[in-house]
């Protein structure tokens, strides 16, 4: 309906985005520079923001652009998992052999992350994603898994990503050693206004929708109803352009734009 009445050529605003059509905004540059170079030195990388900012979008584009030849890439999108359970998601991803013994699958992570740095010259990307849900016994295992070789050598990029509370959990006494092993941290930015209605006009233009869709007092408004939260901007845009099709209305302004906004 809504590519029908407003003539794209697909749906805009969804979260199966190619990577190469992120939009490029300064958080994200920002971002791309700290994984290079956590990337060349490896070690543990926190990458926190709000819910919505991106923060995954971005991070699954930079790993796209990676040589797979040099690179393994893992991704774990945590819950709450005990630290048997968390042990045995990583010795999945790393193809071991199953154990209901937490020590043995402790040694075949470590075994498996050390051979693909040092027999296959690959470096290993352990990304480990909605991080904030860990309980506490399973975030202090981090420091004893990043323990190679007597404390002496990083063999792997591991990146933990979360809510901001996870920087604050890090921040408290009960992980002070896995807090002293964050080489990086970085907080994803939400857009301001201009970034905003940057990102509007950006998705519009990547299905050949007009930009004048979206009135500048809707623009204004989706900045202020959403806080430049990217998920957010991305459903208040899809539920008035709705409501325009419904309604027949090639320009939306900022009415539709809050009448969208009380129905999500």
């Amino acid at each position: 309906m809504i590519e029908a009445f407003y003539r794209l050529t697909g749906m805009p605003f969804g979260k199966d985005i190619a990577p190469d059509d992120l939009i490029d905004t300064p958080g994200r540059a920002e971002l791309d520079h700290r994984l290079e170079y956590m990337r060349r030195r490896k070690g543990l990388m926190l990458l926190t923001g709000r819910p919505g900012t991106g923060k995954t979008a971005a991070v699954r584009a930079f790993v796209q652009r990676l040589n797979p030849t040099a690179h393994k890439i893992f991704y774990v999108p945590l819950s709450t998992v005990t630290p048997l359970d968390f042990y045995h998601l990583l010795n999945l991803e790393f193809g071991g052999q199953s154990s209901f013994r937490t020590s043995t699958l402790f040694r075949n992570v470590q075994c498996a992350i050390r051979d693909w740095a040092e027999i296959a010259k690959t470096t290993p990307i352990l990304i480990l994603d909605e991080a904030q849900a860990l309980p506490h016994k399973t975030l202090a295992e981090l420091p004893i898994l990043l323990n190679f070789k007597m404390d002496s050598v990083d063999p792997a990029l591991m990146l933990l990503i979360g809510h901001p509370r996870l920087a604050a959990q890090l921040a408290g006494p009960l992980f002070h050693n896995l807090n002293q092993r964050v080489l990086l941290r970085f907080e994803m930015p939400t857009l301001d206004e201009d970034q905003t209605r940057a990102y509007v006009t950006h998705h519009l233009a990547l299905v050949s929708g007009k930009p004048q869709i979206f009135s500048d007092a809707a623009l204004l408004a989706i900045y202020k109803t959403t806080a430049g939260v990217c998920r957010q901007i991305n459903n208040l845009c899809s539920a008035a352009l709705t409501l325009g099709a419904l309604e027949q209305k090639d320009s939306l302004t900022e009415e539709e734009i809050y009448r969208a906004s009380a129905e999500l």
